[in-house]
C-alpha cells in the first residue's frame, strides 16, 4: 500500500511543478523575447526490499532538467530604432550584474546613463568580443543586420558616420541549451558559445515572447486535475488500509 501512495506524492509533485512552470509562462506573455519553459524531467519512487521481510522503504527518484521551448515568438513593427529582433535562429549575447553571461533574445535595447547599451531589463548587451558597448551621443543610429553600430556623433559635421560597435550573435553553438537557476539560457556547463555573428538582426521590430496562453491555460487545468485524481487516490489508499487493519484485529 505505500507502494501506491508514495507513487500517487510523487505525481502530485510533479503537477504542482508543472502549474508553477506555466504559472511563471503565463506571467512572461509579455516579455519580448521570452523562451516558454517547459519540464522535461521526470520523478517517480523507487523501492528497497529485504528479502524473506515485510519490511520496504520508499524514496524519491527524481531526474530534474527544465528546457524551453525554442520556437521564435512572432516579430512586431515598431518603427523605434532601438528595438531590434533576430530574424530566424540565434540569440545576443547579454550580461548583468557581474553573472556569467548569457544568451537572450530580447531586443528592446536602450542606453542606459553611463553611455552603455542594455535592454529594457537592464542586462547589458556584449559586443563580438563580449565587452559592454559604449553608444556615444548621437543624432541618428543605424544597425545593420549583422549587429554592427554606426552612429552619426553630436556635434560632427553632418554626414559623418562612425562605428563605434558590433552586437554579440551567436546561433547557438552545437553543445545544447538550458536556463540556468536564474533563468537565462547558457550551454548545459553554464558557458556560453562563442559569438559567430551568423545571426540577421532587423532595426525597428521586436519579437514577443513564445507563450502560447491558450495551451499553457489548458495545460494548467489538466495538471489541476491529476492533481485532485491522486489526491482521492491516496484517500482511496487510506481507506483500504484501514479496513485492512480492521479485518485483522483480533476480537475482544
Amino acid at each position: 500500500m505505500d507502494k501506491l501512495i508514495y507513487t500517487a506524492f510523487q505525481s502530485i509533485n510533479n503537477a504542482l511543478d508543472n502549474k508553477a512552470i506555466r504559472a511563471q509562462n503565463l506571467s512572461s506573455t509579455n516579455t519580448p523575447g521570452f523562451k516558454a519553459d517547459m519540464s522535461i524531467g521526470s520523478a517517480g519512487s523507487g523501492y528497497l526490499e529485504q528479502f524473506d521481510t515485510l519490511y520496504t522503504r520508499a524514496f524519491p527518484v527524481i531526474n530534474e532538467k527544465n528546457g524551453f521551448i525554442s520556437a521564435s515568438g512572432q516579430i512586431r513593427q515598431t518603427s523605434q530604432y532601438l528595438d531590434l529582433a533576430v530574424r530566424g535562429d540565434g540569440f545576443f549575447l547579454a550580461q548583468k550584474d557581474g553573472t556569467s553571461p548569457f544568451l537572450t533574445r530580447r531586443g528592446d535595447m536602450q542606453i542606459n546613463n553611463q553611455n552603455i547599451l542594455t535592454n529594457a531589463a537592464n542586462e547589458t548587451i556584449l559586443s563580438n568580443d563580449l565587452n559592454p558597448i559604449i553608444v556615444p551621443p548621437h543624432r541618428k543610429m543605424i544597425i545593420s543586420e549583422d549587429g554592427n553600430i554606426s552612429i552619426e556623433p553630436q556635434n560632427s559635421p553632418p554626414g559623418t558616420i562612425v562605428q563605434v560597435g558590433t552586437i554579440g550573435l551567436t546561433l547557438g553553438g552545437e553543445e545544447p541549451l538550458k536556463k540556468s537557476v536564474d533563468g537565462r539560457i547558457r550551454t548545459e556547463n553554464g558557458g556560453v558559445p562563442a559569438p559567430d555573428q551568423q545571426p540577421r538582426l532587423a532595426q525597428g521590430y521586436i519579437e514577443e515572447s513564445n507563450v502560447n496562453m491558450i495551451e499553457q491555460l489548458v495545460g494548467s487545468i489538466e495538471e489541476q486535475r491529476r492533481y485532485e485524481v491522486n489526491v482521492k487516490m491516496i484517500k482511496s489508499a487510506e481507506a483500504i488500509d484501514q479496513g485492512g487493519s480492521s479485518l485483522m484485529r483480533m476480537p475482544s
